[in-house]
């Protein structure tokens, strides 16, 4: 069996039509004819029903569809990974990161990725981490990182780091502390991204009590509110660690603890390719060095 003749027939089953089929394929129509026929004289079953105006899939021919394109596309990658290897990857590679990550982040994967893989134009999107999982589930975006996903088997997911959430404020209006309580931060109005919110108040809505006076998606309009005084804030530390580190903001850990886990997710089929596994890397050594840790 010929990987030409898989591949007509699937351009069959998709038209419904073999005339139409062969002038997509850019060949005749009795040379599309003869090929369907030899293969269903070699499989010994009959793949189409006849019928006055185009071709009608039988049972047979539908389950024989699944298993075509499936050689296609593991024929499709392997010619992907044989011919990357000795060259530079190229092509387009989406990659989505959570709004409290990204400018963070970003800066360096993108600046590492432009030394290290000149040929790959690099799309970065900015998002929820439910919006990044629905975009890598619809193959929007190649390669995301997410905060504590939901496993999916259309997925691979690759762990990189744990940090816990903490209240964080300008140092006139919150103090250091080793901790503050959830019962003391429920009191406080606070200016938080709907992601933060949702990770903050947990699957069993335990801590929904929380005052959130405004929702911002911008970590950076967040920032300025932090800055001038006027607002408090739930987020990791590593979100604004430069202004942390400086003393111009206070963070101080949550009590009882609430995590954030970031996740390096890609679609499963892709999970393999060079240029997924390198961008991977250079994503798990940015991770190192800007934000000092990894799993």
């Amino acid at each position: 069996m010929e990987i030409k003749s898989i591949k007509f027939f699937i351009a069959v089953a998709e038209t419904g039509n073999i005339t139409r089929a062969a002038e997509q394929l850019g060949i005749v129509q009795p040379a599309l004819t003869r090929h369907i026929n030899t293969l269903e004289k070699e499989l010994g079953v009959t793949l189409f029903s006849r019928l006055p105006r185009g071709v009608q899939m039988t049972a047979v021919g539908r389950e024989f569809l699944v298993h075509c394109r499936r050689i296609v596309d593991e024929l499709e990658r392997a010619r992907h990974e044989i011919t990357a290897h000795g060259s530079q990857p190229r092509g387009i590679i989406a990659l989505g990161s959570t709004t409290t990550l990204g400018h963070v982040l970003m800066p360096t994967i993108v600046r590492q990725c432009l030394r290290e893989l000149p040929e790959i134009s690099l799309r970065v999107v900015e998002a929820r981490s439910v919006n990044l999982h629905e975009q890598l589930l619809t193959g929007t975006l190649d390669l995301a990182v997410l905060t504590n996903p939901v496993g999916s088997y259309q997925l691979s997911l690759q762990p990189l780091m744990s940090e816990p959430l903490c209240l964080v404020g300008h140092s006139t209006r919150l103090t250091k502390q080793d901790s503050i309580s959830w019962d003391d931060v429920v009191q406080l109005p606070l200016v938080t991204t709907p992601g933060m919110r949702a990770l903050a108040s947990g699957d069993t809505g335990q801590f929904n009590r929380l005052n959130v006076v405004a929702e911002v998606d911008s970590i950076e309009t967040i920032r300025g509110l932090l800055i001038t005084g006027n607002a408090l804030s739930i987020v990791p530390q590593s979100t604004y660690q430069k202004d942390i580190q400086v003393g111009l903001l206070n963070a101080v850990p949550l009590t009882p603890i609430r995590t954030r886990t970031l996740v390096l997710a890609s679609r499963s089929e892709n999970a393999d390719l060079q240029a997924i596994r390198q961008l991977s890397l250079i994503i798990r050594q940015g991770i190192q060095q800007t934000m000092g840790k990894s799993t």
